[in-house]
């Protein structure tokens, strides 16, 4: 397999995994704490076989642990928020909502990063919102509506998703591998005060076990592994094929059509997002 296509299998099975945090019958925040804990579990005896990063890990952990505690706490909400929503709306709706991320993303480094956006930017970032209004539109703006609710935990989810990036910039020095593990570390830790008191939901552990090894630890060596031989840009572009797969999924599995202004509003936040993403690589 070459760089592309291990990045392009990764996409599509991150495409499926709102599929099977429906199919694993838990909550929202017992599909985050298990990916989280179980992949942190898988990490670890790769990691630890290595003295020399068992020793670095301290100073490591002492002179980071801000932008590391901020990380884990981003990848926790993120996926917390992101598996509430596909229990509340359909799996279209909230992955492209979800996919406002990037554009989120430039707008927190204009603002906190100082980060100088062009005009065609700020278009595309108009493009963008106006993409998520056109989703809401058929909504009724109403805490009781499902759909709403689900729409909002997918905006709350791409916000703190969005961080990630802008975080990531404060530890570029740390190893891939460690800081992945960290981020999952981390997040359990955050996680488990609210598993202890909340549980988790009977959980259905087949689709359970596919999310940890296949959507997790497997899509995410594919991923990592292709970044290797795939420039960043092309990279960004082929993470189209998420959202993508994951409209087509929901339909051949649930028979949930998008409505037409759901397709309208995503492809405009899909295309202003992906025309930044190759406006940056030019």
């Amino acid at each position: 397999m070459n760089g592309k296509i291990k990045i392009a299998t990764a996409m599509l099975i991150w495409g499926s995994v709102g599929i099977f945090a429906r199919f694993s019958n838990l909550s929202g925040l017992g599909v985050a704490f298990f990916r989280v804990s179980l992949g942190a579990l898988l990490l670890l005896p790769i990691l630890a076989g290595k003295k020399r990063w068992l020793q670095s890990l301290p100073s490591l952990l002492r002179e980071m642990w801000k932008p590391l505690l901020a990380l884990g706490v981003s990848l926790a909400l993120n996926w917390v928020f992101l598996f509430t929503a596909f229990n509340y709306t359909t799996i279209a709706n909230a992955v492209l909502v979800y996919y406002l991320s990037p554009i989120i993303a430039t707008v927190i480094s204009w603002r906190f990063l100082g980060e100088r956006l062009s005009p065609r930017t700020w278009l595309l970032i108009g493009i963008a919102f106006l993409g998520l209004i056109l989703i809401m539109s058929g909504q009724s703006l109403d805490l009781s509506d499902r759909n709403f609710i689900g729409i909002l935990l997918a905006l709350v989810a791409a916000f703190f998703y969005a961080l990630i990036p802008n975080l990531g910039r404060f530890l570029r020095g740390i190893d891939g591998k460690t800081l992945t593990f960290l981020q999952l570390a981390i997040a359990s830790l955050v996680l488990a005060p609210f598993i202890a008191v909340m549980g988790t939901g009977e959980p259905v552990w087949w689709a359970v076990f596919v999310l940890v090894a296949v959507h997790t630890v497997l899509a995410l060596f594919l991923y990592m592994d292709g970044l290797k031989e795939v420039e960043v840009n092309e990279a960004a572009l082929l993470s189209y094929l998420d959202p993508m797969s994951a409209v087509v999924y929901a339909f051949l599995v649930f028979g949930e059509v998008p409505e037409l202004r759901t397709a309208v509003g995503g492809a405009m936040i899909l295309l202003a997002s992906l025309l930044d993403i190759k406006a940056r690589g030019s």
